[in-house]
């Protein structure tokens, strides 16, 4: 019973790239507030005292929604004997306010019914540069960049001191055309025409960005915060003035707000750019400030909540972040990167069913985007225990995306979670195929100092992780050597990664070199100084070897680093069991549940913890919990049959077992145990069955020949059951257990006594004082008439054990044939109160 593993292989989706997305139509819609708005506009509400007109709210000047601007836009087309600018306005907005069934055929007409305003009134003035700009801002709106272009170069060439066209122009040079250097040109130009420019600093900031030049970005967005004012209060959602300061100075006092609320709108987005950069930079703390800021100045913008979000994240604080992805998906549903990234933050608190939500919604904004599957993949087989699920979303992922490696990683992961090593490493090799070129430009990179290239070097790392998955996916062929040889190659690529020197130190204690093992155990301590994982890996390694001290120590000292981590208790729990600290076993299988109540991975093994105390009706209820979770779940199935075992309940075991195989067909250690019950049963030809599929699916066990050998033994084939042990003992010539056998059934055939007690010798240096050896070894003397020597040996025997039914016989038999019967006589008898059937068995053994 081996630990859980923990894969470090969550695809936590923060990139810049992500942040970008946020502010892309921002950076957009910015520039266009600059424009001279057309002249029926500028008389909205100066009329003191009156309600809003419906082309007010078709405008936007009330807040009002998408369905009841599009009504207003209407009325006010059809009934307001709006022209010209004013008329186009409404149209455009109209367009812009549109959704649902055909929408995109009606935003369509009106956009080209604005157009056709403008493009009638620049036939009327053909020199008023005004008409456009605003003709080229229809045409940025609905995405004709070329159009748009050609409207902005015809005003400044008609208005030259006018900043407008210039930003304009330079805004659909970066945002449409990917024109960086072009745009850069635009603003630089409206800089020389007004040094206090504040949108040209705003937007030639995000180039610099895009660029990757954050330094000159955090300049051109800071100078822009110099220009606004000192004091700015927030956003105003009023905008319609009320009946007391309509009487008193209306039209004044509405202009001094839309100046304040211009602004803040404006102060709310070169905050939330500079700290987009402060993100980039790393420097989350800056970033998180400036986000706030912009939070303060425009409370109802999304973007500054998902903004300060993704900071929360790197900060690792994720009910912050949580409460910010909330806050910004209430203010605008339906972003896909919030989902994404709230997902990610539930699931590293545990809260697995709310990720799933999450990276749900994700996928069905994102169709086309593999990262939600993935995650949600990597959800389901970490949490829910749902293997198949997991497989499914990889899959997608990857006809998605064929050289998604992340996916091949984590199907591959998932593929050895179902006990299928051999397609797991299909899939971590095809993963080292992918990246592999990737992973050589490193490699080179590093040879000559020079830095890599952030992509470069993350897919690098994922190519390192494929090679370290891979290796411990050969650990569980028993693939030692080549294991080791993968572990090096993901340490070539990053000397830095400890979990690499945790996969080869797991697999050098496998191959019994201990002072190499211990040494990049340790090494990936120092790497990763008070980090959990680091313990918990080492913890795992040591448990692989049953060397249960050590691996409760790191399970411990895992748990004190990181308490909220369910699968360190439910580790250590497991190698408490092996020390026979069943109830401590159980205290840290309650706490996992505490911090995961849904875990199925901690309800069977409290399950199996229970059945160990023979509560079976409280092992039975955990187990069938988790199979509500997560139904035909082969892992409780396994641990169902093993309690029902204890029960006595061999029937129902040997059922359980069956299921089981029916969806994990290549879990050695199924057939293992359902062989180990028939044996028990006597059905020594089904156990042969099971123990011929457990050795064809794990080759370089010795446990597999060894019960095979005892299961021909039991039937009396004893040329086989030698054969068996010697296999056993070619793939490890220390196996004790392997050795006894073999000593007691040549000696049961009376063949290579010599041998035979070679072989009991070989154990007794490995096990001083094991009472089983010195009756083989009584046995063997008994049969070479050696009874002095037979009664030492089982004398030494009962020292350990006074009521052993065999050395009592044994020594019996020994008194008798040296001729003191009465002394042999009750040694029998009393052999046989406590086995009955001791006398047959040593019928067998050709002795009587």
């Amino acid at each position: 019973m081996w630990g859980f593993e923990r894969w470090v292989a969550l695809r936590l989706v923060v990139s810049t790239a992500g942040l970008a997305a946020l502010c892309a139509m921002g950076s957009t819609a910015w520039a266009q507030q600059q424009q001279a708005k057309p002249a029926a506009q500028k008389q909205v509400n100066q009329n003191t005292g009156k309600e809003p007109t419906q082309a007010d709210v078709c405008y936007g000047m009330t807040g009002a929604n998408a369905p009841t601007k599009i009504t207003a836009c209407t009325e006010a087309i059809d009934k307001e004997g709006l022209s010209g600018g004013a008329l186009a306005l409404a149209y455009l907005n109209r367009g812009l306010a549109e959704s649902g069934p055909g929408s995109e055929q009606r935003s369509k007409t009106d956009f080209r019914a604005a157009i056709k305003v403008f493009t009638e009134a620049i036939t009327t003035s053909p020199l008023n540069a005004q008409l456009y700009i605003q003709r080229g801002v229809v045409y940025q709106t609905i995405g004709e960049a070329d159009r748009a272009i050609l409207d902005y170069s015809d005003a400044i060439r008609l208005a030259p001191r006018d900043t407008l066209p210039l930003i304009n122009r330079g805004v659909v040079l970066y945002t449409r055309k990917d024109n960086n250097e072009g745009a850069i040109g635009d603003f630089n130009a409206a800089l020389k025409i007004n040094a206090k420019e504040i949108s040209a600093y705003i937007n030639r900031g995000i180039v610099y960005r895009k660029k990757g030049d954050v330094e000159r970005a955090i300049q051109d967005f800071t100078t822009a915060i110099k220009l606004l004012p000192e004091k700015m209060e927030p956003v105003q959602v009023k905008i319609v003035p009320d009946a007391v300061t309509s009487q008193l100075a209306a039209s004044s006092a509405q202009q001094a707000q839309d100046r304040a609320n211009h602004y803040a709108l404006q102060g709310a987005f070169v905050y939330f750019q500079r700290g987009l950069s402060y993100y980039d930079k790393t420097d989350y703390d800056k970033a998180i400030a400036d986000f706030t800021e912009a939070i303060r100045l425009n409370p109802r913008e999304a973007s500054g909540f998902v903004g300060r979000g993704a900071a929360w994240m790197y900060k690792e604080n994720y009910k912050q972040a949580i409460a910010d992805f909330s806050e910004g998906l209430r203010l605008a549903p339906g972003q896909a990167f919030a989902h994404m990234q709230r997902g990610i933050a539930y699931h590293r608190i545990g809260d697995a069913d709310h990720a799933l939500e999450d990276y749900t919604l994700a996928h069905e904004l994102t169709p086309k985007d593999p990262n939600p599957l993935v995650n949600r993949g990597i959800v389901y087989y970490t949490k829910k225990g749902k293997f198949d699920e997991a497989i499914s979303d990889f899959d997608h992922a990857l006809k998605l995306n064929p050289k998604e490696i992340n996916a091949l990683v984590n199907r591959g992961v998932t593929w050895r979670q179902k006990n299928d090593p051999d397609r797991a490493i299909q899939d971590f090799t095809e993963a080292v195929r992918l990246g592999l070129q990737t992973a050589d430009i490193l490699r080179l990179a590093k040879k000559t100092g020079q830095a890599p290239d952030p992509e470069a070097r993350q897919t690098a790392d994922q190519v390192a992780n494929a090679y370290y998955q891979r290796g411990m996916a050969l650990i569980d062929k028993q693939e030692y050597e080549a294991a080791v040889k993968d572990f090096e190659a993901a340490i070539e690529i990053n000397d830095k990664e400890p979990r690499a020197y945790l996969g080869r130190g797991a697999a050098f204690l496998k191959m019994d070199r201990t002072k190499d093992a211990v040494a990049d155990l340790d090494q990936a301590i120092k790497l990763a100084p008070g980090m959990a994982f680091a313990y918990f890996e080492r913890g795992a390694a040591y448990h692989r070897i049953d060397n249960f001290d050590n691996a409760i120590d790191d399970y411990t000292s895992s748990i004190k680093i990181d308490p909220k981590e369910p699968l360190a208790y439910i580790n250590r729990g497991m190698a408490l069991i092996f020390k026979n600290k069943v109830d401590e076993a159980i205290g840290d299988f309650d706490q996992a549940l505490k911090l995961s109540p849904d875990d199925i991975n901690a309800l069977i093994q409290r399950g199996f913890a229970y059945g160990l105390r023979k509560d079976f009706p409280r092992a039975l209820a955990d187990i069938d919990d988790a199979l509500r979770l997560s139904p035909g779940n082969p892992t409780a199935l396994y641990y169902r049959a093993q309690v029902l075992a204890f029960r006595g309940d061999a029937g129902r075991a040997i059922e359980d077992y069956s299921l089981a195989l029916r969806t994990d067909t290549k879990n050695p250690r199924i057939y293992a145990s359902r062989a180990n019950l028939y044996s028990n049963l006597g059905e020594f030809d089904n156990a042969i069955d099971d123990l011929n599929q457990a050795i064809r699916l794990r080759p370089r066990d010795p446990n597999q020949f060894l019960n095979r050998g005892i299961a021909y033994f039991s039937k009396g084939d004893y040329p086989k059951a030698v054969a068996d042990y010697d296999e056993a003992l070619k793939l490890d010539p220390r196996f004790a257990p392997a050795l006894n056998n073999r000593c007691l059934t040549r000696a049961v055939m009376g063949q290579s006594l010599d041998a035979a007690l070679t072989d009991c010798n070989e154990v007794l240096k490995l096990q001083p004082g094991d009472p089983y050896t010195h009756d083989n070894r009584g046995l063997i003397y008994l049969k070479q008439g050696q009874f002095d020597k037979a009664i030492a040996e089982y004398n030494a025997s009962l020292k350990t054990d006074p009521d052993r039914a065999r050395a009592l016989y044994g020594r019996g038999l020994a008194r008798s044939k040296k001729g003191e019967g009465p002394a042999g006589i009750a040694d029998m008898s009393a052999a046989s109160g406590i086995q009955p059937n001791i006398a047959e068995e040593f019928k067998k053994y050709g002795l009587n």
